[in-house]
């Protein structure tokens, strides 16, 4: 159920025409707005306010879904208001509440002028995308974001006389669970010797990653995220109609980790993954169901040869699952394989995205890089792995992927 909470009021409390809304993960800061903004609409008729995150899907799971959620729980959605194919709300007031993604600065200057913009997650968001828009904003700009590192939004927006900074933490939100909150304790024990001293003691980070992780996503400040493992791939909105289904790879989780399903497809020797389950809590006849509703018929699925129970499980309600053979080094082997060349994941596939945008290199203390990455944000990428240790190594090398025709 809905809940006003510290961060909605510090967010209403803003005043300059430009909000920067910095902050760290479960801080409250897309649902926040996403409480404010509906009330902006409803006190000025007529006007149009448009929603921008990086892609359809992330608008879809985040900025929309949070919208309607607030909507429905505060007894104001009305489903005839909503057109679903165009993502536009009209209120009573005949305001228009739009949700849109710009893959190029000529979309974003097509798209017109408008009265409220809020830029959901900006530093996915370039900034000649970001400079389109607002430059076609007459009144209200917000822009939230995690604070991975500095971007436009501190260098060209916040040095500016209508700007204003607003930082919040998970402990403005509260709404924010108890699970939750402790899963964020867990990190900061992983990060600091003693978790009280990690706000003024930089002698006391146990593992660099883990201190920057906390700065970011706890603490809300920015960090520096080095070392990232995979740069060598690319978004596509959806998949080719002709795009050829070769093999899955599957990762079991269940009470921390998620269970995941990558599905490996070809299309012009292009390498193209496509998330299909990343839950937590699935049970192995949980997992055939849902394989069995992607109609992927008998395809090989390569699974964590750890969990030989769970195959031989799913293997019995008729599922081709076989144990991935992974030898010595299996994990700097499969990384290797997966960066010989570019590959593209879909849109849609938002945790395999974000784990790819957050899986580095681990550290030492002293921040020497080492030849091993973090283990943690890799559940879609091992299931990614296991394609490649069995089915990459045997196709080789593949054409030239510069040119990107169809995929942007």
């Amino acid at each position: 159920m809905f809940r006003r909470t510290t961060a909605i009021n510090k967010i209403l409390a803003m005043q300059k025409r430009k909000k920067i809304v910095q902050g760290g993960t479960w801080a409250g800061k897309t649902f926040g707005l996403m409480a404010v903004i509906p009330d902006y609409c409803t006190k000025r008729p007529k006007i149009k306010t448009t929603v921008v995150a990086e892609t359809i899907p992330a608008l879809k799971e985040g900025a929309s879904n949070q919208f309607q959620e607030i909507m429905q729980d505060t007894n104001r959605w009305w489903q005839e208001r909503y057109n679903k194919v165009e993502m536009t709300y009209t209120f009573a007031n005949g305001t228009k509440l739009q949700f849109r993604s710009f893959d190029s600065v000529g979309k974003a200057k097509a798209a017109g002028k408008r009265n409220a913009l809020f830029i959901n997650e900006g530093n996915y968001i370039p900034y000649e995308i970001a400079d389109a828009l607002i430059m076609r904003t007459e009144d209200d700009i917000w822009i939230d974001f995690n604070p991975d590192n500095q971007f436009w939004a501190h260098t060209e927006i916040l040095p500016q006389k209508d700007a204003e900074f607003l930082l919040l933490k998970y402990t403005d939100n509260e709404a924010c669970p108890q699970t939750i909150i402790d899963e964020l304790n867990s990190k900061l024990e992983k990060a600091f010797y003693d978790p009280d001293l990690s706000h003024i003691d930089n002698s006391n980070i146990k593992n660099e990653y883990w201190a920057n992780w906390c700065r970011v996503y706890i603490d809300g400040e920015i960090g520096n995220l080095q070392g990232v493992v995979f740069s060598n791939w690319k978004q596509i909105e959806k998949l080719p109609e002709t795009a050829r289904l070769v093999v899955l790879g599957m990762d079991f989780g269940y009470t921390n980790d998620p269970t995941t399903l990558i599905a490996y497809y070809r299309h012009d020797n292009r390498i193209i993954f496509d998330e299909l389950v990343y839950r937590k809590g699935l049970k192995n006849s949980d997992i055939a169901a849902l394989i069995k509703s992607f109609k992927v018929g008998n395809t090989l699925i390569y699974a964590d040869s750890a969990e030989p129970k769970s195959i031989d499980e799913i293997r019995e309600y008729g599922h081709n699952v076989v144990g991935t053979n992974k030898g010595r080094d299996s994990i700097n082997y499969g990384i290797d394989l997966l960066q010989q060349e570019t590959f593209y994941v879909t849109s849609r596939s938002l945790n395999t995205i974000k784990e790819l945008r957050s899986y580095t290199w681990d550290k030492n203390r002293v921040g020497e890089t080492l030849n091993k990455p973090i283990d943690a944000f890799n559940h879609a990428i091992d299931a990614m792995r296991y394609i490649a240790l069995e089915n990459l190594k045997m196709e080789g090398p593949t054409a030239d992927l510069s040119i990107l025709s169809a995929f942007g």
